[in-house]
């Protein structure tokens, strides 16, 4: 009951300030409170999702960094994020992100998802759209179980769920199996082949890049064993997209590990109108430059660290 009291205070000096228009000190007056209890609350309601501030830019400026990797890889978008010191950078790609989306979401739009700490921060900042019918949520690669850190899959799921009043259908098996036998045998399964078919046919593919090495999320959850890794390092493995282990070129790295990988095909997610490749962060630069040259990604959303460490690398 107490939680639902300041919810609801919450919501009422929130409509006060950012609908009617009054001031801190008029809501103080109004609510009998004092104003930096106002703004303290203010602030409570924009940290806890109740408002959300969305900034329009009717010029659509790019930057000079935006505008080379744009004509650089042929994108549709490239949408990079300033220099910034306040140790948010994963939030404000995923803000970017779900910006990017409201831009080109409309009625039954189909939008496949990753799992991962980025996916779920821009499906924690998705835009309320009321003016949207049938749009649908599916996961594209399966899950990842037994590691330090939450991938984040069903709560991205529910967000787009909530937040879009999207249908949102999750991918029940796991990202890698022990054979290819078996990972046909659940393909065939008929709930899971109808989660693969709307993964097949979402015209938005919204995803991240993962790290290669001991701290991937693959090789955590026990997917990827220490000789796998050598193998793969020796094929040039670089991270993976949707559990797909690439290299530099943006190529699969072990048609066998590939063919047990419970995700939509690589060549599928090339084939989408957009295929948003979402992160931040140096280890992940090698596999966004594998996803960049391999035709994987046509919208890049990145910060400008990361942005930097990549044409490094590339040029390197």
């Amino acid at each position: 009951m107490k939680n639902f009291k300041r919810q609801r205070l919450l919501v009422q000096i929130a409509k006060l300030y950012y609908e009617e228009g009054y001031g801190q000190e008029r809501i103080a007056a109004v609510l009998n409170l004092s104003r930096p209890y106002v703004s303290k609350l203010l602030n409570a309601a924009r940290e806890e999702g109740i408002v959300r501030i969305q900034v329009i830019d009717p010029l659509n400026i790019e930057s000079s960094l935006e505008k080379e990797f744009r004509q650089r890889f042929g994108l549709l978008k490239a949408v990079i994020i300033p220099r910034e010191e306040d140790g948010e950078r994963l939030r404000h790609v995923g803000e970017a992100a779900a910006r990017y989306l409201n831009e080109i979401i409309e009625d039954g739009s189909v939008i496949g998802t990753s799992w991962g700490g980025t996916i779920y921060e821009c499906s924690k900042a998705l835009i309320p759209r009321k003016d949207l019918n049938n749009v649908v949520s599916v996961q594209l690669c399966g899950g990842v179980s037994d590691v330090s850190q939450t991938v984040y899959d069903s709560p991205i799921a529910d967000n787009f769920s909530m937040i879009l009043g999207a249908s949102s259908y999750m991918l029940p098996v796991p990202a890698v199996v022990d054979s290819r036998e078996i990972s046909e045998i659940l393909r065939k399964d008929g709930n899971i082949a109808k989660v693969f078919q709307r993964g097949l046919d979402a015209d938005i593919a919204l995803f991240t890049a993962g790290t290669f090495g001991q701290r991937s999320a693959l090789y955590r959850a026990g997917y990827l064993k220490d000789s796998d890794l050598l193998k793969l390092k020796q094929r040039g493995a670089v991270g993976d997209i949707c559990s797909h282990v690439i290299n530099i070129e943006g190529k699969i790295c072990d048609t066998d590990l590939d063919d047990r990988t419970m995700a939509i095909p690589l060549e599928s997610i090339k084939k989408k109108k957009y295929r948003i490749g979402v992160a931040q962060g140096f280890s992940k630069a090698k596999a966004l430059c594998g996803a960049l040259r391999g035709g994987i990604i046509n919208v890049l959303i990145t910060n400008e660290e990361t942005a930097e460490k990549i044409l490094t690398d590339l040029d390197g």
